[in-house]
């Protein structure tokens, strides 16, 4: 499935503006779940619906791919404070880190399950990481717990303790 790029347009930015063509068309690209560019090296890092996070230039090659991860199911992604790459993985519900170049195991900075139904994370300006929880699949409504996590300096990112 190509990678396209596109334009918002009306008045509530509804993403079907003008198509600007395909940036990249790759097998890899299965289901694009999350996009963040990587300020140091200018990268397009990619979640793919494939199990894997590709890393894309400029020129629209990949140039980094971890190759299929089973189980990845991977959900939106952001570089984290200390510049690794975090993604949230959708059916552990959780949250886990991998080095940009990718020659490290994934490392998990959340236990499994934390999330009731992950809908997104971001990484405020101290550090702090945000989760936000939306609705089951099932239709159970899910109360949002945000920011979930409180500083503490003894953590190399400054998380503590999930509440439960």
């Amino acid at each position: 499935m190509p990678l396209l790029v596109t334009s918002a347009s009306g008045a509530n930015g509804d993403g079907y503006g003008t198509l600007h063509g395909t940036f990249i068309d790759d097998d890899r690209i299965v289901d694009p779940r999350g996009l963040a560019v990587d300020p140091n090296e200018n990268l397009l890092f990619l979640n793919s619906g494939a199990d894997r996070v590709l890393a894309i230039s400029s020129h629209g090659r990949i140039v980094r791919d971890t190759g299929r991860i089973e189980g990845l199911n991977p959900g939106g992604g952001n570089f984290g404070p200390d510049g690794r790459y975090f993604v949230g993985l959708r059916s552990e519900r959780t949250i886990v880190a991998l080095s940009t170049s990718f020659d490290a195991a994934l490392e998990h900075v959340l236990p499994p399950r934390v999330v009731p139904f992950p809908r997104g994370f971001a990484f405020g300006q101290d550090g702090r990481l945000f989760l936000a929880s939306g609705i089951a699949p099932k239709a159970k409504a899910i109360t949002p717990y945000w920011p979930s996590l409180q500083p503490h300096l003894s953590s190399p990112l400054g998380w503590s303790q999930i509440p439960n």
